[in-house]
């Protein structure tokens, strides 16, 4: 036979179900507030998203004559090395027709961009200032498809020169079209060596039998 919850008892059943019903309440609050805020947050990334496209739509006009300038200028060329190589020659070349001295070159690996295939190389040049700061104003420029990738310049303090002296360290980057243009006509794979019919055996001599020979048949 049951027996009736004394008031205690009940105070406790009370309480324990009181904290489970808060407990589970605050779990789905948290739970809600949390998908609430993830959602939040994705409806501003994507309002942004859709601003910017708006933007980039509007300027299309100007992007595509953009792109299609470069697809017209842009250089193509089928040997990375060889485009590298005439790039640091170029440097090299209007650096030392300035009385620029050119020291510790490397040629950096070429990269294959999204936009370009680039080329790059590093080098040192010390000289005069003036003359070292109007060489390195003429080497960016659109229609070379080059750019200073990275420098370090300082004043020669320890310089025996009248005129202030100064030294960089340099990294030149070239882009290229990845896009051969129309009518490119592609390499000539190199031909096969031609391969040497095999010479028959020549016919070997029979060597004469010698009569006086013990083992010989006659």
């Amino acid at each position: 036979m049951s027996r009736s919850l004394n008031p205690r008892e009940k105070r406790l059943l009370i309480a324990v179900l009181a904290t489970l019903f808060l407990t589970f309440n605050f779990l789905v609050i948290r739970e809600f507030t949390n998908r609430r805020a993830a959602t939040s947050t994705g409806l501003t990334q994507l309002t942004e998203q859709v601003a910017s496209n708006k933007v980039w739509l509007g300027d299309r006009a100007f992007w595509e004559k953009r792109k299609a300038w470069l697809d017209q200028n842009m250089p193509y060329t089928e040997s990375a090395g060889r485009s590298q190589g005439q790039l640091l020659e170029d440097l090299q070349t209007s650096a030392l027709d300035l009385g620029l001295a050119v020291t510790n070159t490397t040629l950096l690996e070429p990269l294959a961009l999204d936009h370009a295939n680039e080329v790059g190389v590093t080098l040192r040049l010390r000289g005069d200032q003036d003359i070292l700061l109007r060489w390195l104003l003429t080497l960016q420029s659109p229609e070379k498809f080059q750019a200073i990738k990275s420098i370090e310049l300082e004043l020669d303090a320890r310089a025996r020169e009248t005129t202030p002296q100064a030294q960089c360290n340099l990294t030149v980057a070239r882009w290229f079209n990845p896009t051969p243009p129309p009518g490119q006509p592609t390499p000539a794979a190199e031909p096969a060596p031609a391969t040497t019919p095999e010479a028959d055996p020549a016919p070997t001599e029979e060597e004469p039998v010698n009569p006086l020979d013990l083992g010989s048949p006659i």
